[in-house]
């Protein structure tokens, strides 16, 4: 009987002590390693960039406000811009990084503060001329001066979401 005690003590003592390794190693390549928090660090990191990804898709979805055509979305910022409506002047612009348009209202409220608003919509309705994009999904304008030199580039974008054009920038 007593060597029967001691093999189960023996075996007890050698299953106890696997255990508290299994659990250690468990704990430091789970929790402690620098492996698992560059890993957890990444996993946050792509949970992060889905819900930025999310919001962006989102957003461009719910923008609706710009043309078929990039010389639509253009005659209605025009339009707009010759009513003083620069907020709604403002939602013709593509959204940026920020999903905002918060650089192009006060740009506009600038322009118009300065009194100069009726003569950039009159600039952009009688001078801008449309050139190719890159591709099917970018166009752009352009404004000659006087002198027959380009002083303006209006770049549209087609937003794929709302399937609409947008200016991207002016």
């Amino acid at each position: 009987m007593d060597s029967k005690n001691s093999y189960r003590k023996f075996l007890g003592v050698f299953l106890g002590v696997m255990l508290v390794i299994s659990g250690g190693y468990w704990l430091w390549d789970g929790y402690l390693s620098s492996a698992a928090k560059a890993r957890r660090f990444v996993e946050n990191q792509a949970e992060q960039i889905e819900k930025a990804e999310k919001a962006y898709i989102a957003a461009m979805t719910a923008d609706t406000y710009g043309g078929k055509t990039p010389k639509e979305t253009l005659d209605l910022f025009v339009a707009a811009l010759k009513k003083g409506d620069i907020d709604l002047a403002s939602k013709y612009f593509l959204l940026d990084e920020n999903l905002s348009r918060e650089k192009w209202v006060w740009h506009l409220t600038d322009v118009q503060s300065r009194g100069l608003i009726s003569t950039m919509a009159s600039n952009i309705s009688l001078g801008a001329k449309e050139t190719a994009g890159r591709d099917e999904n970018e166009s752009a304008f352009e404004i000659l001066n006087s002198k027959g030199i380009v002083s303006v580039v209006i770049d549209m974008q087609f937003n794929k979401y709302s399937k609409v054009w947008k200016i991207e920038s002016l």
